[in-house]
């Protein structure tokens, strides 16, 4: 109560409005559009048109195509169809008026296409299910082009990302270097160069993989999910907190920064291997189904049958991956449970995306009357296109991991690596000054003056070099490359968010392997020679 007195005392003396209200909503609409509205469009978009061209099948009248249709919310591009309803039902437009109107503010190339074939197809008379029949069709092509598109440019990205944050790793090497020979009065400023070259390489190629393929979800993200799904859920609100304030203490005690890395990759290896393995499993569930609900689909319609004795009709052997929630749910179905809670608890331990927006539209479209047989073919067509894209996905994302890991840790042994030599040449070059100046204190002039003073100064090179602040350095930049590495391999790859789990532990352990076994190769593999009785 006294939080809303106080937003009503800003908006009344603001003009009704509180401070920064429009800029909050301009930037939530850009960021809407951008993570949202732009990468599910595609998607969404054919989700839309196969469940109109599954309800149509119902033999569904104009009204109820706009009105059934604008209220499924969960797809973003039903909601221009929502407003063209309105302007119908609420302002007395044709449908006509009402679709052209709408396409005006429609920025989706896709959509707006699509919204004005249909305004013309109306206009010329043509039937809505034969219109919605072949722009089913036309979406999907397009959706298959734009997404294979998007894999080519997501490949050219994933090894042009590869090659420059190698190059922008390289001229951090240089500039370490640089400051070792050198010792120029300003290092945070030299350093801070290399901060902003790897970190403008990763904010770049992160965001241009990320805007290159149309978003493909694996996941539903229900608050009840596969078995896999809700051990993870269980998990990571124990373990990442936890994580997070022993890192927290760890990092402020001064603990060794591979030791801590290390702890990171080893508590989030179970999260991961969990996240991992439901990740293949939805991947086989989805493989299977379009092959279930066809399947269905043509039982029920040959012999006009409801859905559980169509499930029983089926062969499923063949859905090895699929059968036991098949199993699970004719044993409900026959026990006369609820139907809706039946599917719904089908879905949920499915944990797949597609499964749970087809499904759904199967069900719907049945339950208007439409007919299951061509629903099951509409619905399984659409579904076996994205599972198909899928694969293709998969195959660029396994070879872009190829690279990444192997790359990832011959960068941070490179900094590693040279930064413990350039600290072993630091501390023996420091250790051997005082001999060097007493020796050259006794030769005095001639020719030993000229010796000491040139082996003096070669000396001196590396005898200011700050082992701290380019230690600190190092981490920064091996924290940089590792979540940029982490961020890239999920986007790269898709699936849920818990991926992260994974690629940060598989990452992670390898920056911290390498962090702690640098200093003894090193210790081992370089020794500065000691030349006695200079």
């Amino acid at each position: 109560m006294a939080l809303e007195g106080i937003l009503d005392r800003l908006r009344t003396s603001n003009s009704g409005k509180l401070p920064f209200e429009d800029l909050y909503a301009d930037v939530h609409a850009r960021l809407y559009k951008f993570f949202i509205e732009d990468k599910y469009m595609g998607s969404d978009l054919l989700f839309m048109l196969t469940y109109m061209a599954a309800i149509i099948t119902a033999d569904a009248s104009r009204p109820e195509i706009f009105s059934y249709t604008g209220a499924r919310a969960e797809y973003v591009s039903t909601k221009y169809i929502r407003r063209a309803d309105l302007l119908v039902k609420r302002w007395g437009y044709s449908y006509v008026e009402a679709l052209t109107n709408v396409a005006k503010k429609i920025e989706s190339q896709m959509l707006f296409s699509m919204v004005n074939r249909y305004a013309n197809a109306i206009e010329s008379g043509v039937p809505d299910s034969d219109f919605l029949t072949r722009e089913l069709e036309t979406i999907r092509n397009v959706y298959k082009s734009t997404y294979e598109q998007g894999i080519e440019m997501l490949k050219k990205w994933g090894d042009a990302y590869i090659s420059m944050l190698f190059s922008g790793a390289l001229i951090g090497i240089i500039i370490m270097v640089s400051i070792a020979i050198y010792a120029p009065d300003n290092i945070q400023g030299t350093l801070m160069t290399s901060y902003l070259i790897i970190g403008l390489i990763s904010v770049i190629g992160i965001v241009t993989m990320y805007k290159s393929v149309p978003a493909d979800p694996k996941t539903h993200r229900l608050q009840q999910g596969s078995p896999e799904q809700n051990m993870i859920h269980r998990m990571e609100k124990k373990v990442v907190p936890i994580l997070g304030i022993i890192v927290l203490l760890l990092l402020l005690l001064g603990m060794n920064f591979g030791l801590v890395l290390m702890l990171i990759g080893m508590l989030l290896f179970p999260l991961g291997i969990i996240a991992y393995i439901d990740d293949g499993n939805i991947t086989l569930r989805d493989s299977e189904f379009p092959t279930f609900i066809r399947g269905v689909g043509a039982v029920q319609g040959g012999k006009g049958t409801t859905i559980a004795p169509a499930i029983q009709d089926i062969d499923k052997k063949s859905l090895m991956y699929l059968e036991p929630l098949i199993n699970a749910v004719f044993s409900k179905l026959n026990l006369g449970l609820d139907e809706d809670r039946t599917w719904q608890r089908f879905i949920n331990d499915g944990g797949s995306y597609l499964m749970y927006k087809y499904l759904n539209i199967y069900r719907d479209a049945l339950k208007l009357g439409g007919k299951a047989d061509t629903v099951g073919q509409i619905v399984s067509s659409s579904m076996l296109d994205q599972v198909l894209l899928r694969d293709h996905r998969h195959t660029i994302s396994m070879g872009f991991m190829t690279l990444l890991v192997p790359m990832h840790a011959m960068m941070v042994a490179i900094f590693l690596f040279l930064y413990h030599i350039l600290v072993v040449m630091a501390d023996a070059i420091a250790e051997k000054m005082a001999d060097f100046s007493e020796a050259g204190a006794a030769l005095t002039s001639g020719q030993g003056a000229s010796i000491a003073g040139a082996m003096g100064g070669s000396m001196f090179v590396f005898s200011n070099f700050d082992k701290d602040a380019i230690g600190f350095y190092v981490i920064i930049i091996i924290s940089m490359l590792t979540i940029s590495n982490v961020l890239a391999g999920k986007i790269v790859s898709g699936g849920d968010n818990a991926l992260v789990y994974f690629y940060t532990s598989l990452i992670c352990s390898v920056s911290g392997l390498l962090y702690i076994v640098a200093p003894i190769i090193t210790g081992i593999f370089f020794m500065i020679p000691v030349f006695e009785g200079v």
